[in-house]
């Protein structure tokens, strides 16, 4: 199962020449977003890519394990297909309704003699695609990869569409291509760098600075063997520190809920901007841990919301 990747640049002008700074650089994000896969994917890859054809912009992308009697052909499968669905789907769309579409297209393109152990074999891919899909589609890396890629073919007017296809080592095509029109590039943009935030509830917090004073200083403490600065959101707790009902000795943590504000870098990377704590569920006192009064009133909520639930469900 030797498969190549075809990525075809389609033009207004039915020319067949590309701005050759901004072709190098789609082709950068391309492969940088293949890396990228390959990584999600568990394989250590090696690309070649090869001279342009006729019809627009043409060129395939043969990828190889790097340590090919360590890697099963079909992993190498795996990863050109999904590199193929990725760049035919939107950026709020799972792949896997074009993933496993492909994935039958492979079935269908071999002979009698060897469709049986390829039936098998595509079945074990669609498993373990199923299984890769949650980080495929949650990846940042690939999310801002993509919308890079997409964002400099928007910016240049010429291309009127993209599309992708899978070959065999002939690069006879395998798979219909699938094409993405210029009207639909937006979809694919990332709009924002910003990540939702990361909310972790009872999360384990030793105190090594608190602060009494109101207002956006922050506070310091230990998190995971890691410190940090944080910001005290929860006026309830602040109250019982600045009242003297909470006092904080060597060794001190609280259980609350964290707040972890993220952001992506230019290439997608995740980076944490900031701690808030929003909630404090119970606090260590001389070795004793105390229920704060707001744990308890979200307990009595969560009984009453139960309540009115059994009684009109």
């Amino acid at each position: 199962m030797t498969l190549k990747l075809q990525f075809h640049y389609w033009f207004s002008d039915k020319s067949h020449t590309m701005d050759a700074l901004i072709h190098n650089k789609c082709e950068r994000e391309l492969l940088e977003l293949t890396k990228a896969i390959a990584k999600i994917c568990g394989v250590n890859i090696k690309m070649e890519t090869e001279p342009s054809g006729k019809g627009g912009l043409k060129s395939w992308l043969t990828i190889t394990a790097k340590s090919p009697k360590k890697t099963a052909v079909t992993k190498i499968a795996l990863v050109n297909t999904v590199v193929a669905a990725c760049v035919a789907t939107p950026g709020q769309t799972s792949m896997s309704e074009i993933g496993n579409a492909l994935l039958d297209s492979l079935a269908g393109n071999v002979s009698e003699a060897g469709k049986e152990q390829l039936q098998k074999d595509i079945h074990a891919l669609k498993i373990e695609f199923a299984n890769l899909l949650p980080l495929l589609d949650q990846s940042s890396v690939v999310k801002k990869r993509r919308s890079t890629f997409y964002d400099l073919l928007r910016k240049y007017q010429k291309v009127k569409s993209f599309s992708v296809a899978l070959t065999d080592e002939t690069k006879k095509p395998i798979t219909e291509e699938q094409l993405v029109a210029r009207e639909e590039f937006k979809s694919f943009i990332v709009s924002s760098n910003t990540v939702a935030p990361q909310i972790i509830e009872s999360a384990e917090i030793e105190i090594i600075s608190p602060v009494l004073m109101k207002g956006k200083h922050k506070w310091r403490g230990m998190y995971k063997g890691e410190p940090i600065s944080f910001v005290m959101k929860s006026d309830d707790f602040m109250t019982l520190v600045q009242s003297g009902k909470v006092e904080f000795k060597s060794g001190s943590t609280i259980s609350c809920t964290l707040q972890i504000e993220k952001k992506m870098n230019g290439v997608g990377v995740e980076r944490i901007m900031g701690y808030n704590i929003l909630g404090v569920g119970s606090y260590s006192e001389n070795g004793k841990t105390i229920e704060t009064p707001e744990a308890k009133q979200k307990q009595k909520q969560a009984v009453v919301s139960k309540r009115q639930l059994d009684l009109f469900g």
